[in-house]
């Protein structure tokens, strides 16, 4: 059962790393949009392209694709540390840390469910299928850490 408790912080740090790296790619992807860094760094994502077009066609103001990139930045931020947070906690319990995975959790899955209406009111079907797979992924490993055995 030892195995077990160690999967659940796998599964933990995992989510940790994982919601760390989207966000410094997102982050060094807006930093380049605002050429504090040059168009030639590799590590970055092109999700705020990805924003600017997808309320474009609401002829939205120019500053509201960079409000709205930096509050998923700030989710995304957010979310790792109560990932690295429940993970070093129930490490240090021999524990899982309920209260902090639940919310880690709850912010994953909330931006994942945001996502999925904002593909719907923008129309960008072709991201939604990855926003509900990231979805349907954390809720089985949310599921997972309660129903496996400690």
């Amino acid at each position: 059962e030892a195995n077990l408790f160690g999967l659940k912080l796998a599964l933990l740090f995992f989510w940790a790393a994982w919601f760390s790296i989207v966000f410094l790619t997102n982050l060094f992807g807006g930093l380049k949009a605002v050429r504090i860094l040059p168009q030639s760094w590799k590590f970055s994502s092109r999700n705020y392209e990805a924003v600017q077009k997808a309320v474009a066609a609401y002829r939205a103001p120019s500053w509201l694709p960079g409000l709205l990139f930096t509050g998923v930045i700030v989710w995304q931020l957010s979310a790792a540390a109560l990932y690295a947070w429940a993970f070093a906690s129930s490490l240090n319990t021999g524990t899982l840390a309920g209260g902090l995975v639940n919310a880690a959790f709850a912010l994953g899955l909330g931006l994942w469910a945001a996502f999925m209406i904002a593909d719907e009111i923008t129309l960008k079907y072709e991201y939604e299928r990855s926003h509900e797979l990231l979805f349907i992924a954390q809720l089985v490993t949310l599921v997972a850490l309660y129903v496996l055995p400690q």
